[in-house]
This record gives structure tokens, C-alpha cells and sequence, in this order.
């Protein structure tokens, strides 16, 4: 028996019977035989484990270029699967398709030299609310206290009521962003940041890369950008451009008093056009 508290067996018996009652139901609804069913989960590996993989994307069917993203992508990827099984998400079930092609992300990227796309870069699926709630970086405060890992900076943040936090949310939609900063790109302003771009790069919103940060820590367990900071889209109410990194185990930091200057620990936070 697994001692994992998040176990079936750690469920008080009257939730884990009338989950299970109602799994009989829905099958019996049906015309199956639920018997026959459970007797399969324990003598049919790849049966228990296709309902497993079901289970997990919260049923929702994926397809299969999908598959293939993910074959490509590894770890660095954050799907309707995921979000079901970490936050329990209640997603359509129309996922919108993922627009870049497999040879963008088995092909060299722009940015890191002798790289390709998918070793640098990280895809997600972005939500605009997560179960009716809109998913704005005053929510993921909420998810992930200071308390625990990951976490954000600090507890009493200066964005507070900065509407970049409290009411910009990603939109429903893949991103796929690159891991770090855009090489090179410290030392230099703003402007002189943007002229490194080519034509398939923009600048992402704070939300945006705060997201991606937060969610390649949930699959991955590293940190993104733990030495330097990226500079993104949004401006705050005083005027300075935002950004966003130093993300290490003291947490997630969200600065804007960088002005506009070629400080070295500064760089370019960008994302990959759909």
C-alpha cells in the first residue's frame, strides 16, 4: 500500500466508495460489465495505464501531433496533462492546436548557436482561468505561498495592485518560450534588447513569463534564469519597464527598478510568435 498521502487509501472510505460507485455507474450506464473492467486494471498493464494517461489529461483528448510534440519536447513541456494532474484543472475538451510545426522545433534556434528550439526552449499550454478563476499572477501567489517551493520573492510584493498582476491573464493558447534570457542580451537597453529579435520573436507580458517560469519548476524541478533578470512587455504605474528572474529557492522575483539602464544582470525575456 503506497504511503503517498495524496493515495487512494488516504481518502476518508465514504468519498473513495461513492468515487468508485460512481465509476460502476457510469460503466454500467453504458452496458458494460464494471466487474470485468476492474478485474482488467489489475491483469492488463497497458489498459490500466491508458486509463491512467486519460485520467490524467482530466479527459481530454489529445492528438496525435501532439504526441509527437511531446516526444520531441521531453520535459519541457506543459500540457492539458499536466495541469490536471498538478492543479486539478477542468479544461475544454478542445484544445486549441499547436502551431509549430516539427521541423521549428527540431531545427536551429535563432537565439542559441549550435542548438535547436526544442532543447532551448519550453511550450505550455497558457490559461486564462484555472477551474472559473482567472489565472493572474495574484493567483499563482495564492498557489504557491512563500511557504513553499516554488514561491515567489516576496510576501508583501510592491505589484500588488499593479493591473499587470491583479488582472492580466495568458491567453488560452501554446506558448513556447525560450528557457532563458536571449544570450548576450545584457549590457544593453531596452531598445538596444529589441533590436536582437528577428521577425518569429516578440517580448512577452509579465504573466506570461512569470507562468512559464513557475511551470517549467513543476516539471522540471530546475529554476529558470536564477542569475539574471528578462525585461518584458509591461511598464509599471511608475513608469519603469518590469521584469522578471532571479528565480531561485528564495523565490521568484518581479522587479521594476532597473529603469532603462545596462545593468548586468539584465537581459531580454522573449517569446516565439504563433
Amino acid at each position: 500500500m503506497s504511503t503517498n498521502q495524496s493515495g487512494l487509501w488516504t481518502m476518508p472510505v465514504g468519498e473513495r466508495e461513492a468515487s468508485l460507485k460512481a465509476i460502476e455507474d457510469a460503466v454500467a450506464k453504458r452496458g458494460g460489465n464494471p466487474r470485468q473492467l476492474f478485474d482488467r486494471f489489475r491483469t492488463d498493464n497497458s489498459f490500466t495505464d491508458k486509463v491512467a494517461e486519460f485520467m490524467l489529461r482530466g479527459g481530454v483528448e489529445t492528438s496525435a501531433d501532439l504526441r509527437i510534440v511531446r516526444a520531441i519536447m521531453g520535459d519541457r513541456i506543459f500540457g492539458p496533462e499536466e495541469w490536471s494532474a498538478l492543479y486539478g484543472a477542468r479544461l475544454p475538451k478542445r484544445i486549441p492546436a499547436f502551431p509549430w510545426s516539427e521541423d521549428v522545433l527540431k531545427g536551429p534556434s535563432p537565439l542559441h548557436k549550435g542548438k535547436t528550439v526544442a532543447e532551448t526552449h519550453f511550450a505550455f499550454l497558457g490559461l486564462a482561468k484555472l477551474n472559473g478563476k482567472p489565472l493572474t499572477i495574484a493567483k499563482w501567489r495564492e498557489l504557491h505561498p512563500t511557504t513553499g517551493q516554488p514561491r515567489f520573492y516576496s510576501g508583501n510584493p510592491w505589484y500588488r495592485n499593479e493591473q499587470f498582476a491583479t488582472d492580466a491573464t495568458c491567453e488560452f493558447k501554446w506558448y513556447l518560450m525560450p528557457l532563458e534570457i536571449v544570450p548576450n542580451s545584457e549590457r544593453k537597453t531596452y531598445q538596444e534588447q529589441s533590436a536582437l529579435l528577428n521577425q518569429d520573436y516578440e517580448v512577452p507580458t509579465t504573466i506570461a513569463e512569470v507562468t512559464k517560469d513557475i511551470l517549467a519548476f513543476r516539471k522540471t524541478g530546475t529554476y529558470v534564469n536564477p542569475n539574471r533578470y528578462g525585461r518584458v512587455l509591461d511598464v509599471s504605474s511608475h513608469g519603469n519597464r518590469v521584469s522578471v528572474g532571479r528565480f531561485d529557492r528564495g523565490g521568484l522575483s518581479v522587479s521594476h527598478y532597473w529603469y532603462d539602464n545596462r545593468g548586468d544582470l539584465i537581459g531580454l525575456a522573449v517569446a516565439r510568435k504563433s
